[in-house]
């Protein structure tokens, strides 16, 4: 009887662990020269998303690799169009290049190239997608190479997106009514409107995406002015993280490269669009090389005179706006509830014309209940004021330094700026960092330097003691170059970007023992007791 009942509660236990346990995972394959007759094997891959997709063959758990070609418009295989694929954490869902950036996905201007709805857990890896511009399709959204439309839990990494079609209105990357969305070391080019576009959704995390919009905007195309929606001249283009909006989303190590076609950093657009505040984001260690068209970061109310449709809780920590000629603010917060700007560096360029402006608009939220708190920042070389504000009962400015500017303060006599100077900030030739013998060195709160220091890497927002450059190349973290040599431009593109911003060169050499452990003094330091919200 023993014996019987040890043998069935074997039995049962069997049973339990086969019906609980998740498939297993496994890796297959699909090919521009391959055949849904296939078993989907690197020798013998499928041929089309559409069939390789599926409950039946790769799904979740399973991973997708795209052997080296040309998909998408124009071939057998169809674009990626993912739809209702929802796996869970450990049991991902994943599409990834065989070789880095060699599986191309083409669209031909009329659709998405890499199209995911209403699912979870995805990974998308070492893709190349890129769209052309189509004057005969100006739909919003034509032309996208990757779109992705009530998901969560999505990661989007080391990918290259190239040209979204500039006769609608389309970016690189959508992130529309979703959340929990990771977008990791990917690369973005040609394009006119925003690098990233988060609309709507929640806990988006952008983290070292490199924007160069080379030509943007184009004669006849969306958002040029004189046509449609107009949002700038020929020759310019958006933000490299648009919130439009986006709750408790992080943009961390940002690069915006205006060296042929001006664009900016980040904008936060209250909205209040399916009821998402604009509310708890922050734009970490990100720069703005030679922003030249609009306001840089531009943290804004919409629409109504309400608190819902005001941009609160938002931090700006560590940011270099650098060679700076716009005619606009390197940072302007129109209507901001609690917003925090600290340890930022906005050099001008020679026409350059205000630092930092706060204002209210008669939107979203009332001088009585705007509020801004400024520290640790160094405003400099500009034609109009370094620190402005304008319409907010409640603000503080301190540990500051206006060097250079027309206006050093405005108002200037107010008892709310503390701490200030206009002494030659000694900054030299460094850009990115405090150096030693700098005036700002050490001047800040507690000891903390005035101005950004963009030497570590944030990851969900904690500064992390990972040298961001690389300590002996000084190379910004990049990618493979992709199957057109989109990003291989040598003056243009990723992979010499520390040149144009003289990391680790001449008269500003990396920080001693940067890259050699911890012990780093010259590392930078969140000061005590900041309120980031």
């Amino acid at each position: 009887m023993i014996l019987l009942r040890s043998s069935l509660l074997s039995t049962i236990l069997i049973i339990i662990v086969l019906q609980t346990s998740p498939a297993q995972s496994a890796t297959y394959y699909i090919s521009p020269t391959g055949s849904d007759a296939n078993p989907g094997t690197s020798a013998r891959p499928w041929l089309s998303f559409a069939y390789a997709i599926d409950s039946a063959r790769a799904s979740c758990g399973d991973t997708l690799t795209l052997m080296n070609g040309t998909y998408g418009d124009g071939t057998s295989t169809g674009k990626i169009n993912i739809r209702s694929l929802v796996c869970t954490a450990g049991n991902e869902f994943t599409l990834r290049a065989q070789n880095q950036r060699q599986a191309k996905i083409a669209d031909n201007g009329t659709g998405v190239a890499v199209y995911i709805q209403n699912s979870a857990y995805l990974i998308i890896d070492g893709l190349y997608a890129r769209s052309i511009d189509n004057p005969d399709s100006t739909n919003s959204g034509n032309g996208t190479p990757f779109r992705t439309r009530g998901n969560n839990n999505l990661t989007f990494r080391n990918n290259l997106a190239r040209n979204p079609n500039r006769y609608a209105n389309s970016h690189t990357f959508t992130v529309l009514q979703s959340q929990k969305v990771l977008l990791e070391d990917n690369e973005s080019y040609v394009f006119h409107r925003h690098c990233v576009s988060a609309g709507e959704s929640s806990e988006v995390v952008v983290r070292r995406q490199y924007c160069n919009p080379r030509g943007g905007r184009i004669p006849g195309g969306f958002g040029t002015f004189g046509g449609a929606s107009p949002q700038g001249p020929p020759g310019t283009a958006g933000m490299v993280v648009s919130m439009y909006p986006c709750r408790d989303c992080i943009q961390e190590n940002t690069i915006a490269d205006s060296t042929t076609t001006g664009m900016d950093l980040n904008e936060m657009n209250a909205t209040y669009a399916s009821n998402v505040l604009m509310s708890g984001s922050k734009v970490l260690g990100s720069i703005c090389y030679k922003c030249n068209f609009g306001n840089t970061i531009y943290i804004n109310a919409r629409s109504v005179a309400d608190l819902n449709h005001s941009p609160q809780n938002i931090m700006v920590r560590d940011v270099a706006i650098i060679d700076f000629d716009s005619i606009s603010a390197g940072i302007r917060v129109s209507d901001g509830v609690n917003i925090v700007l600290d340890h930022v560096t906005v050099m001008g360029g020679g026409s350059g014309v205000t630092g930092i402006l706060a204002d209210d608009t008669s939107k979203g939220s009332t001088p009585a209940t705007n509020s801004i708190i400024m520290t640790n920042v160094l405003s400099t070389g500009l034609q109009g004021a370094g620190f402005r504000v304008v319409g907010y009962d409640t603000w503080t400015g301190d540990k500051l330094f206006s060097n250079g500017n027309r206006i050093a303060f405005d108002p200037p006599l107010a008892s709310q700026w503390t701490n200030t100077s206009t002494k030659a900030h000694g900054m030299g030739a460094c850009k990115l960092w405090v150096p030693v013998g700098a005036t700002v060195k050490g001047a800040g709160t507690g000891g903390s330097d005035i101005g950004a220091n963009i030497l570590y890497r944030y990851v969900n927002g904690t500064l992390t003691t990972t040298p961001l450059w690389d300590p002996v190349t000084a190379e910004f973290p990049h990618g493979a170059t992709d199957l057109d040599g989109t990003n291989a431009v040598a003056g243009h593109s990723l992979f010499d970007i520390h040149i144009r911003l003289n990391v680790n060169r001449g008269e500003c050499p990396f920080p001693s023992n940067y890259g050699k452990g911890n012990s780093d003094t010259n590392s930078p330091v969140a000061p005590a007791g900041l309120r980031t919200s």
